[in-house]
């Protein structure tokens, strides 16, 4: 599409990055170029959208037949002002035009709830208001499902302070009807969340369209998944499935972190030497720290001399088989296909069945799986917490009679990482370990069901 031709001398100028955030280069006729500092502490989206009002105001005065003195001014004050001083600019400006301006609304400076989200989602709204935002930790498992289920709806483009609690229920309605209960809650929570923010602090809306009632309630309980000690010692000894992986599984399935959490874990953070970790930025904001399991410091430490050497302090410990941070959404479909890789959809279909009581294996399954272990093994509630970092004992008690199972079932600790991992195995203990990993991986093949189920981890 050929660009629009603009008056000579009155283009519609451009934005550029300045230490206090951005001003508006634009030509005035015969007084040349001039800019303009727009208020400080707009975000891109919102810099450019202040942009098209000032190209808005400076077309209807022109042609207004105001001076080039009595456009210049209210152009700085626009330019200059917040929400509400920008809506009483606009009012004047339009009575200056005569009525001219009836089809530039103050909304069209308002963001769109999709920009809104965004900014909230890449932290740019953390850096704006560092003394009320955090970063966001959870951002990729946020950007997914704003994408997947919202973004797509119409309210996504609408000005955020033109969305009504009618364009929310027809999303929640619109989502699909397999979508589980806590998925549909969670898209409720992101909704109720960028209105929340859009109220303060960027003060676009009086408040939130959405009632407090609006959150679907919780539904039942689903049934614990959570892997036996041998299906565990099988997943890590099938080498089809990358190390990178197996590495990561078998770390949370014994030290009981987030997903999130150890995706973010650098190797400054551990000391392997002393066998520690520290974790200072977490979930519920309280810095922990601990003593790895002996077995999971001895696998870090030869997993990072044979297979990540020349590693710096900043660099993550757990990235897929290219040396890339691994996408958290992805991971429990590899987790799942993993599992297949050793026969579980045959063995234990539950693991992998969704219903009204079930639903498939996840990754924060292994965090499970670390808890009902501990449990089973005799560990007190304020050792498992000191990793897990669960702020109430509640939590941990919902594990307790899967783990008065498993210590009735006589399944024993999990294996210690290094010698349930082969290619991490101490070299004294290689040559049992090898046998025990061959006759291992012999059970898994005849386990294993048809079909490819390598479960690649990219």
């Amino acid at each position: 599409m050929p660009k629009a031709r603009t008056e000579k001398g009155w283009g519609h100028g451009e934005l550029l990055p300045t230490e206090a955030g951005f001003s508006w280069r634009v030509r005035l006729g015969k007084a040349g170029r001039k800019t303009f500092a727009l208020r400080p502490g707009l975000t891109p989206t919102e810099a450019e959208g202040r942009r098209a009002v000032l190209v808005d105001v400076k077309a209807r005065l022109k042609k207004s037949g105001a001076p080039l003195e009595r456009i210049e001014r209210p152009l700085e004050q626009v330019a200059d002002a917040d929400a509400p001083m920008l809506k009483v600019l606009l009012g004047i400006v339009a009575e200056m035009c005569g009525g001219e301006l009836k089809d530039l609304k103050p909304g069209a400076t308002v963001p769109t709830f999709r920009q809104v989200a965004e900014d909230w989602t890449s932290g740019r709204l953390a850096q704006r208001f560092p003394k009320r935002l955090k970063m966001k930790r959870t951002a990729n498992t946020d950007e997914f499902r704003l994408g997947k289920h919202i973004y797509p709806h119409p309210l996504a483009s609408k000005p955020i302070d033109r969305v009504t609690l009618d364009d929310c229920e027809d999303l929640i309605n619109r989502l699909p009807s397999e979508l589980s209960e806590a998925s549909v809650r969670q898209v409720a929570q992101i909704l109720q969340r960028v209105f929340r923010l859009a109220e303060y602090p960027l003060k676009l809306i009086p408040h939130s369209p959405l009632p407090r009632a609006f959150l679907p309630p919780l539904g039942e309980r689903k049934a614990l998944n959570y892997l036996y000690a041998d299906e565990d010692r099988r997943l890590l000894a099938e080498t089809s499935v990358p190390l990178q992986a197996r590495l990561l599984w078998g770390f949370l399935a014994r030290e009981g972190m987030r997903l999130g959490e150890a995706l973010a874990l650098t190797w400054g953070a551990l000391d392997l030497e002393r066998g520690t970790l520290r974790l200072d930025e977490n979930k519920t904001d309280d810095p922990r720290a601990w003593a790895l399991d002996p077995g999971v410091a001895r696998a870090l430490a030869c997993y990072r001399d044979q297979f990540a050497e020349n590693t710096e302090a900043a660099d993550l410990v757990f990235t897929d088989d290219h040396g890339r941070p691994v996408s958290r959404t992805e991971c429990p479909t590899k987790l799942r296909a993993h599992l297949r890789a050793i026969g579980l959809d045959a063995e234990r279909p539950e693991l992998f069945e969704r219903s009204k009581a079930r639903r498939p294996i996840r990754v924060h399954d292994l965090r499970a799986t670390f808890i009902t272990h501990s449990l089973a093994n005799g560990k007190t509630e304020t050792w498992i917490s000191d990793r897990t970092g669960h702020a109430s004992s509640k939590m941990i008690h919902n594990y307790k009679r899967a783990a008065r199972t498993a210590a009735e079932l006589g399944q024993g600790e999990l294996a210690p990482l290094d010698q349930a991992i082969p290619e991490l195995t101490p070299p004294a203990n290689l040559g049992g370990n090898l046998a025990a990993s061959a006759a291992i991986a012999q059970q898994n093949s005849r386990k294993r069901s048809e079909g490819d189920s390598s479960g690649r981890f990219r």
